[in-house]
């Protein structure tokens, strides 16, 4: 009997190839058979081959599938991982970190499911880390020399290599990945987006998916949002009273926009929830346009998400609601003329409006209305507060220790304080090192606070922005007007034990 070569799709999404002869008669059916034992139609058996859920074999270009991996699709389970390397190494890894921050990873699953028990594994150390996001990323070693697979954790705003993993492992881990998001495991080329919604530590959590094709392999990023998480009370973000004031103060005004500016994952969007839950009442519609997906549910706000691919964007959807009565509008960030312009005849028109930028500080943020295009007078009329915000982690209380302050890191928090308009000789001088604990992960830190500045418009910072002043001028001009730099409120923080001078010294080395 002539041979003839087949193609096997396997779970790494790879093709191997196969005698037909080794698995034909009994244990190989067609699509028809498939079909008929699966009760289900043809088209629904490729959607399930692309998910992933049934390996088949493709001898030309007919479909062929073992009857073993049928009955294991009858029975609920998963089709059988084909491993070129052991895992072993991985799943030690990740529960030795488990281990350190007292979980048990439970019972070890068999031996045809370890690519599964990884996975969920990874899963459990993002929630129990407490981690905004974690990545896969194939990559070449420390020398250079041979490729490497990094699994990396963002806690507390930093990145940590937690495991690596062999890169013989990647396709199975990544097709693992992909049919649990629904996406193709068949593409490899493309990048593609998925969505997991699982209830990890009785947590419900929502996990953003996002497939790279990179050249040494997929890479995958997962983003954490824990759906169980309410909306914050504004008293319970962690402003000091200075930045809080002002924010309550221009909350309260019947007209105006806030704006919160900072880097991506500086707490922008909790902050706006924050603010939304409090001024959220029967008497007060409240109306948002945010990006896809939408965070948080906010009672007694109506929410909107942008759908840039049916034209549904920021501008369209401002234009649109502005004939809708509210009082209040959420606009999730201002990135052309267009938008602000309607931003601004809002807030000229009576409404209170609440927004985002992506600026480095409160001045920058009124330049950077200005430059795309705005009139500084606009600027200046429609802008009541502007809050710059960054989160810096905070001490483990159960493991730090006394810190004795190099000469330079002293003055140059004394600098910071100074230049800022804090009395450094009354601030209290606890300073504290991180040492590294269960109870924080051996990280030294748990959790995080924010660090604020708030520039609140005023007749003289008006002028000097319609006069073209220079940003230092701004700075300088805000800062006498009782602005709080949020470098000298973490110095602040810093003295009196509740972070450390690095900490801060990582956004002020500019």
């Amino acid at each position: 009997m002539k041979k003839r070569q087949t193609r096997v799709l396997n779970r790494g999404g790879e093709e191997k190839k196969s005698d037909t002869r080794a698995t034909c008669g009994d244990d190989l059916l067609d699509m028809n058979q498939a079909v008929d034992l699966l009760r289900t139609s043809r088209p629904t058996v490729l959607r399930w081959l692309r998910a992933g859920k049934i390996q088949g074999v493709k001898a030309g270009r007919q479909w062929r599938f073992p009857r073993k991996e049928i009955d294991r699709f009858l029975k609920g389970q998963d089709p059988i991982t084909e491993l070129n390397a052991d895992i072993n190494p991985l799943l030690g890894a990740l529960n030795e970190r488990l281990t350190q921050c007292g979980i048990s990873a439970g019972q070890p699953l068999a031996e045809g499911d370890k690519v599964a028990q990884a996975v969920s594994a990874m899963m459990l150390l993002g929630v129990v880390l407490k981690a905004s996001d974690y990545h896969i990323i194939p990559t070449l070693d420390q020398a250079g020399k041979q490729p490497t697979v990094e699994l990396r954790y963002r806690v507390g705003g930093v990145l940590q290599r937690v495991a690596t993993i062999d890169p013989r492992l990647l396709a199975p881990v990544i097709t693992r990945w992909k049919r649990l998001a629904n996406c193709d495991v068949r593409e490899s080329q493309l990048p593609q987006d998925g969505r997991i919604v699982a209830k990890i530590r009785e947590q419900d959590c929502d996990l953003r998916i996002s497939f790279l094709p990179l050249r040494l392999g997929e890479s995958l990023t997962v983003r954490l949002l824990s759906m169980s998480e309410v909306v914050p009370d504004l008293d319970r973000l962690g402003y000091l009273l200075p930045v809080k004031t002002k924010l309550e103060r221009a909350l309260t005004a019947h007209f105006g926009m806030v704006v919160l500016t900072g880097p991506m994952g500086c707490g922008k969007t909790t902050a706006l929830y924050a603010c939304l839950k409090r001024l959220a009442s029967p008497d007060v519609k409240i109306i948002t346009i945010e990006e896809d997906p939408i965070e948080c549910l906010v009672p007694g706000v109506a929410q909107m998400q942008v759908r840039p691919s049916i034209g549904m964007t920021f501008a369209s959807s401002l234009r649109a609601t502005m004939r809708a009565a509210a009082n209040v509008f959420l606009i999730g960030e201002i990135r052309d003329l267009e938008t602000l312009e309607l931003a601004q005849q809002c807030a000229l028109t009576g409404h209170r409006v609440l927004t985002c930028l992506h600026t480095q500080d409160a001045v920058a943020a009124l330049r950077r209305m200005v430059d795309i295009g705005s009139r500084p007078f606009f600027v200046g009329d429609t802008t009541r507060l502007v809050v710059a915000q960054r989160l810096i982690r905070k001490l483990c209380p159960k493991c730090s220790r006394p810190a004795e302050l190099s000469a330079w890191r002293l003055e140059r928090a004394e600098q910071i304080a100074r230049e800022g308009g804090l009395d450094w000789d009354a601030l209290t001088k606890n300073f504290r090192d991180p040492v590294g604990c269960p109870a924080c992960g051996r990280t030294g830190y748990r959790g995080r606070t924010v660090i604020a500045e708030a520039l609140e418009m005023t007749p003289e910072l008006e002028d000097a922005l319609v006069h073209n002043a220079t940003a230092e001028k701004l700075r300088t001009l805000a800062i006498t007007q009782g602005m709080i730099p949020f470098t000298a409120e973490g110095i602040q923080r810093a003295a009196s034990g509740e972070s450390t001078v690095d900490e801060v010294l990582r956004f002020a080395a500019g």
